[in-house]
């Protein structure tokens, strides 16, 4: 399964309500270290991307329960993405999915944000 997902940066908001309803303490914390409000803004966006990306390829839309915080983007120490689940979002990936794995991808810039997720 492939989700992608698209997304103007411009569209979403740089404040701590918005940031706390889509992530967790780890994620906040690295957008905050970036070096700029303008690469905070493109973190957000590609945060936001790589979310409803991974929903999109686990087949969960709005009505399923599944939360933001359900998905979890992380990165290893190479800078390479990767998402953790919980919550819905684990329990439909354990039924649906056992056994794969989920690739992430993402790239951003001044404008845009784009993620891919690809279950193998």
């Amino acid at each position: 399964m492939i989700g992608i997902d698209l997304v103007e940066v411009a569209r979403l908001k740089n404040d701590d309500k918005f940031l706390s309803r889509i992530a967790d303490a780890q994620e906040i914390a690295y957008i905050k270290k970036s070096a700029s409000l303008d690469l905070q803004r493109q973190r957000i966006a590609a945060l936001w991307a790589v979310k409803e990306a991974v929903m999109k390829a686990l087949g969960l839309g709005e009505k399923s329960g599944v939360s933001f915080k359900d998905i979890k983007l992380c990165h290893h120490d190479s800078g390479k993405p990767y998402v953790e689940l919980s919550g819905v979002a684990e329990q439909e990936f354990n039924i649906s999915f056992y056994g794969k794995t989920i690739d992430v991808s993402l790239s951003h810039t001044q404008n845009y944000a784009t993620a891919v997720a690809v279950i193998l």
